[in-house]
């Protein structure tokens, strides 16, 4: 019996909906890399079911070939200016296999989500599962402990602050996305429900990002809360469509929801907000101030401009960040390892270090790894989802763009470039590049 284009279809999202779900529970690894190969097995027959489109390459394809070319980058890369080949070859054959795979299944799910409306709508409903998960798990947690938990002890109950902070990103992106999309238009019964549903989804966002502390998380999802209440109020200044009242009541919630979590934040997180111009400009100074070479929490932070200690993590990050642009200045090809490149690079430079992560900089650490050139095609491949997605004026499109749009500031503050993560934005990017091929095509649901 012949496996039919809507059964693909299914199975493909249907393997990573479940993907989603289970992506940040501990202990899933052996099921993540089935639901991988899955989706994988079946992109390649929705590929060829859609072979006739494919084969005509024109410019909307230049997304895709960007996030081609980093695979070839790589073994450009292995061959010729590798500093640590063993490390490479090692990253290779797991980290850069999964994320081929992942290319590979997002081709598969973008052509699904395009082609098939209800499709997509699960899809979205997916994306706020580390959100879901997450605020679940805080009130499970308070109730064990008979009373609300604060957020800095509840961090580590079942996974870390990047997963919230990552995975809240793209869901409040897609979801700043489609109410954008719907606030602009004309303004019916069925839209005021759905952006209602969509102002629901990006509060989950916020108070996800509250409960787990993550200064990033907030940092991203009160900057996309800003972004969507300027464009709506632009829109409501410059265009009659649309309801003023609605427009209105939108952006006053957005304002107090975010206002709400902010204080709540500022109020319950670890300190470091009120100085963090004081204590960036101490990071900054890595000959200044060397006490990034130690391990964290070995030795006293310096003392800011107010005459008081810096706030470690703030501190930290600015030094492992202005390190990491140095390393890249004197090795702009790169190390080559996604995981170990700021270690690697800081031996080869014989600079004193006790710290073994990365930067927590995603586009500074994946520079280290893969260099400039690496670095370009990933930014490439956002500009291109950007432009191509904003030319299409489409529903399907526009969360991407604006996920791209969200993931090159979040992307220098979070670790969107290690381990596991670096696969997922390969996915999410491939997933983008897929829609804008597709979109814009008449094409016709599955039957």
């Amino acid at each position: 019996m012949k496996i039919t284009e809507k059964q693909l279809a299914i199975t493909s999202v249907a393997s990573i909906l479940g993907l989603l779900f289970i992506w940040v529970i501990p202990n899933t690894i052996a099921l993540r890399h089935l639901l991988l190969v899955t989706a994988c097995i079946s992109a390649f027959g929705l590929i060829q079911y859609n072979w006739s489109r494919l084969r005509l390459v024109d410019s909307s394809f230049v997304p895709l070939f960007c996030i081609l070319g980093l695979f070839v980058w790589m073994l450009i890369h292995f061959t010729f200016f590798s500093l640590n080949p063993e490390l490479e070859l090692s990253e290779i054959k797991g980290l850069w296999m999964r994320s081929l795979l992942g290319v590979v299944a997002a081709v598969g799910v973008g052509i699904g989500i395009v082609k098939n409306s209800r499709l997509r709508v699960y899809f979205y409903i997916a994306l706020f599962s580390t959100p879901l998960i997450n605020v679940t798990s805080y009130f499970w947690a308070s109730y064990l402990n008979h009373g609300f938990l604060k957020p800095n002890d509840f961090v580590f109950f079942l996974f870390t602050k990047i997963e919230t902070a990552y995975f809240g990103a793209i869901a409040a992106a897609v979801a700043t996305g489609n109410l954008i999309y719907l606030m602009v238009g004309k303004i019916d019964k069925a839209r005021t429900l759905q952006i209602l549903w969509w102002l629901l989804g990006l509060a989950l966002v916020l108070v996800s990002a509250l409960v787990s502390s993550t200064k990033n998380g907030i940092a991203i999802a009160l900057g996309l809360c800003s972004f969507l209440a300027a464009v709506v109020v632009a829109n409501s200044i410059l265009h009659q469509g649309g309801s003023k009242r609605l427009s209105a009541i939108v952006v006053l919630a957005i304002l107090l929801v975010s206002a709400g979590v902010w204080e709540g934040h500022k109020s319950l997180a670890y300190r470091g907000w009120d100085t963090v111009f004081q204590d960036a400009a101490l990071g900054i100074d890595i000959d200044g101030n060397k006490q990034w070479q130690k391990r964290e929490g070995s030795v006293p932070a310096p003392l800011n401009s107010n005459g008081v200690e810096a706030a470690i993590n703030t501190y930290l990050r600015f030094a492992y960040a202005a390190a990491g642009i140095r390393l890249i200045s004197q090795y702009p090809m790169g190390y080559g390892s996604i995981n170990q490149s700021f270690r690697g690079l800081q031996e080869k430079a014989q600079i004193p270090h006790e710290h073994d992560g990365q930067v927590h900089s995603g586009w500074i650490d994946f520079s280290l790894a893969f260099g400039i050139p690496g670095l370009l095609l990933i930014f490439m491949t956002m500009m291109s989802i950007i432009y191509f997605g904003l030319k299409s004026k489409s529903s399907i499109a526009l969360p991407w763009v604006i996920m791209c749009l969200a993931f090159i500031p979040f992307g220098l503050i979070a670790d969107s470039s290690y381990k596991q993560y670096f696969e997922a934005t390969i996915f999410f990017f491939a997933l983008g590049s897929t829609v804008i091929i597709f979109d814009g095509n008449k094409l016709t649901e599955f039957s």
